[in-house]
């Protein structure tokens, strides 16, 4: 089972925020999330008519995390709402079920507060503590200066970049491969 225990963080505008693993029941929420983040255009794969989530589908999702060994799937919650989410998603491969690739995304109005700090921190938490887990991934646009120095700061080093990977807006965009190793 892949789960943590619920976390609690006041954050710098003095809110309290649970870092928690998701449930089902939040399914709802993380869609309408994902679809919010998305129509903001410049940091997602997905546009908005190709994201085809469903609250029913994410809940799978999400109990398929929730039940295997090397995944992993965490909510930020402020007074039930769900102001973020990141994802885990290990290969399925014996040869490199040890490592795979985090996906995050907050809620525009919850940015810049710490959240995805605290929900990277509790992710890497989480792998050091999984037998599983010995190197976690990403690939970040390059055009994202912020998320990247945020996984500098969290000790995550440049493993590659895949150049002219996107195409945003009608123009190219570099994809930066990243890694920290868990154990």
């Amino acid at each position: 089972m892949s789960t943590i225990s619920p976390e609690e963080y006041i954050l710098k505008n003095r809110k309290k925020v649970t870092i928690r693993s998701a449930l089902v029941k939040d399914a709802a929420q993380v869609v309408k999330l994902m679809k919010g983040v998305i129509k903001e255009g410049p940091f997602t794969l997905y546009e908005s008519d190709e994201y085809r989530s469903t609250a029913k589908s994410e809940a799978k999702k999400i109990k398929r995390f929730k039940e295997a060994h090397g995944k992993i799937y965490l909510v930020a919650e402020i007074k039930d709402e769900i102001t973020g989410f990141i994802s885990f998603d290990n290969w399925d491969t014996r040869r490199t079920t040890h490592t795979g690739l985090f996906s995050i995304f907050l809620k525009k109005k919850f940015r810049s507060l710490g959240i995805g700090k605290l929900l990277i921190k509790s992710m890497l938490n989480w792998g050091k503590n999984n037998p599983v887990n010995k190197k976690i991934s990403l690939a970040v646009f390059s055009t994202n200066k912020s998320a990247i120095a945020l996984y500098k700061k969290l000790g995550f080093k440049r493993e590659g970049c895949c150049p002219r990977d996107m195409i945003i807006n009608g123009k190219y965009v570099d994809s930066i491969l990243m890694y920290k190793y868990t154990k």
